[in-house]
């Protein structure tokens, strides 16, 4: 999976090394950079990827309220809709972070709420060398792992090398890798 986009280059670098391997990916995207970026957004759909919702100005949903949540997340879906034609229905709340206010709006607009598995952060965030991405989230390796990247930052430039390793690598070893409404839907 792949947060906090779309950004020009950055989502179109990592569409192309997708591409490279035939691989679909999850993208979590933050509905404000949607705006400015629908033509990049259409790309990744149009290239068979999943969208899910990163709620609209990345919210950290302990410091709002409940009715500024709902309707991050309803403006962003919208968003989501304009461009791609089809409701998201899973969402992944910034930071991680999950409430009962949030559990509840999601039960609400039948929405999914996705993290990642727990040892599977790459930390790219934190700007680590490439070999660092790369050790996070390939020790032990398990069927169903849902990996955590980000695509809404040219800064991540280790993000793009590193998954031009980890996919083959996996690969290699017998690893598929799908979007989290087909893993979700086959286990």
């Amino acid at each position: 999976t792949f947060d906090d986009g779309p950004r020009k280059n950055q989502t179109l670098k990592t569409l192309s090394i997708l591409k490279k391997y035939n691989i679909k990916a999850t993208f979590f995207v933050v509905g404000e950079n949607i705006e400015y970026q629908k033509d990049v957004l259409k790309q990744v759909y149009e290239q068979g990827h999943e969208i899910g919702n990163h709620m609209y100005a990345h919210e950290n949903i302990n410091k709002i309220n409940k009715q500024e949540i709902k309707d991050s997340i309803v403006k962003t879906n919208k968003l989501i809709k304009e461009v791609t034609g089809k409701d998201s229905k899973i969402i992944r709340p910034p930071y991680g972070i999950v409430n009962d206010t949030l559990k509840e709006i999601c039960n609400e607009l039948d929405m999914d709420i996705i993290l990642w598995t727990d040892d599977k952060d790459s930390k790219d965030w934190e700007l680590i060398p490439e070999s660092e991405i790369i050790n996070n989230v390939t020790k032990k390796v398990s069927n169903g792992d849902i990996f955590l990247f980000h695509d809404g930052n040219e800064k991540f430039k280790n993000t793009l090398s590193a998954i031009d390793v980890i996919i083959p690598q996996l690969q290699k070893k017998g690893y598929k890798w799908v979007t989290v409404s087909t893993l979700i839907n086959t286990k």
